[in-house]
């Protein structure tokens, strides 16, 4: 029989080393395991008229990670996810098992990897960065959803492509890096929205394709994060300088004499570099969606959107008490063209929408990503646009609001 030991390892699921349990069948047969957990308590602020503030404690991530190789060519990845539906602001609901991610990568070499299963996809650097690796954890698009905020928005993330039902589906992508991580390489294929199980935008079974290149200028001394996933900082471990494009389409078909292609494509960059005991962080984004189906929640003639962000970290790499002090500041904006909106009550027309946000918030890490706390401010604003009226047809229910959030996360 073979000697299964029990043993402490380094394990990277995404970029980052976390502390993680491994069991070892023989030098190339292993598996690790860890644990995620975000704990937050927040103030919501009052975002519509017919509400107060709230004060909220949530889960907000609870995940069994798992990661490993059956031999150096057969590798796999799992994350089962038992945080709570917290999609609406101040609700309390019962948490649920989901997965997040089950891959199944055949490893033939750092130029060519085919991975397989459920898993986030090959867009946006956003899309691609783990909850665990964010310096705002409240994340993307915090707020800034019907039912969340009071003020009328489609139901997709203008920070993913329109085609996906999150920021992970189901795939295969064919993926590599080429001179040791100067470039990088994703190209994809997946069900996307718009598969034969939408009966409404799907009856053709139609494929959703997606493409991801980056660039790493490891002449200039900059290391390449290699990895599938992605994070918003690495915290003075390396110096990262990464520039990405991609593009994710995919045709939509009524069935009623309407059809077209939905495109989605994005820019982005990040740079962190350490001088001394301060470590830079600045991260850009930009994302842009054309052609969406006028019958995904809204009627209008070719919708689009357009969405992009500012973030950056200042981190001073030294312990201050137990831990390690940084200061982070994001803004993010995202805008909705060519909807014929009108308010579900008085059917008035609403026009295009735009949501801003603003989050300043102070990160001390204690142990890297393995023991975070943050406190910090959301400042959300409409815009004035697509906000819903009262049930009398003559005042608004969508305000401006700020939200304060306290958030612990370990990760073992």
């Amino acid at each position: 029989m073979k000697k299964v030991l029990l043993t402490g390892a380094i394990l990277s699921l995404w970029t980052l080393q976390a502390q993680a349990a491994s069991i070892r069948l023989d030098e190339e047969t292993f598996s690790t395991l860890d644990l995620t957990l975000r704990i937050t308590a927040q103030r919501l602020g009052k975002a519509r008229s017919d509400v107060k503030d709230w004060t909220d404690f949530s889960i907000r991530r609870a995940t069994i990670n798992m990661a490993g190789q059956a031999n150096k060519y057969v590798k796999f990845e799992f994350e089962g996810d038992f945080s709570p539906n917290t999609t609406n602001r101040g609700s309390h609901q019962a948490a649920s098992a989901s997965i997040n991610d089950a891959v199944i990568t055949l490893d033939l070499a750092d130029e060519l990897k085919i991975r397989t299963g459920k898993y986030r996809v090959p867009f946006a650097r956003a899309n691609l960065t783990s909850s665990r690796n964010y310096v705002i954890p409240t994340g993307i698009r915090w707020g800034a959803g019907d039912g969340q905020t009071g003020y009328k928005a489609p139901s997709w993330n203008p920070f993913a492509p329109a085609t996906l039902a999150g920021d992970r589906d189901y795939g295969m992508t064919f993926w590599g890096n080429i001179a040791d991580g100067l470039f990088q390489y994703r190209v994809g294929i997946f069900d996307g929205k718009f598969d034969h199980t939408d009966t409404a935008l799907g009856y053709k079974d139609n494929i959703a394709y997606g493409i991801r290149l980056e660039m790493n200028p490891v002449m200039l001394g900059y290391k390449a994060d290699k990895g599938w996933g992605k994070a918003d900082s690495y915290l003075g471990k390396m110096n990262v300088f990464n520039i990405g494009v991609a593009y994710w389409a995919q045709k939509w078909d009524d069935n009623k004499g309407s059809s077209g292609t939905a495109k989605a494509y994005t820019v982005d960059a990040l740079w962190e570099q350490k001088f001394g005991d301060m470590v830079p962080n600045l991260q850009l984004g930009y994302i842009g969606q054309t052609s969406l189906p006028s019958t995904l929640g809204f009627s209008g003639t070719k919708p689009k959107t357009n969405a992009y962000y500012v973030q950056g970290q200042l981190l001073y790499d030294q312990m201050v008490g137990i831990g390690k002090p940084a200061l982070a500041l994001r803004y993010e904006y995202s805008e909705y063209k060519n909807f014929n909106m009108t308010d579900p009550v008085t059917k008035a027309y609403l026009g295009k929408g735009k949501v801003g946000r603003t989050s300043v918030f102070l990160n001390y890490y204690i142990k890297g990503w393995n023991a975070v706390l943050s406190a910090g401010v959301d400042i959300v604003n409409p815009n004035g646009a697509m906000k819903r009226y009262n049930s009398d047809g003559k005042t608004y229910t969508g305000k401006n609001f700020t939200d304060f959030t306290i958030a612990m996360q370990t990760i073992f």
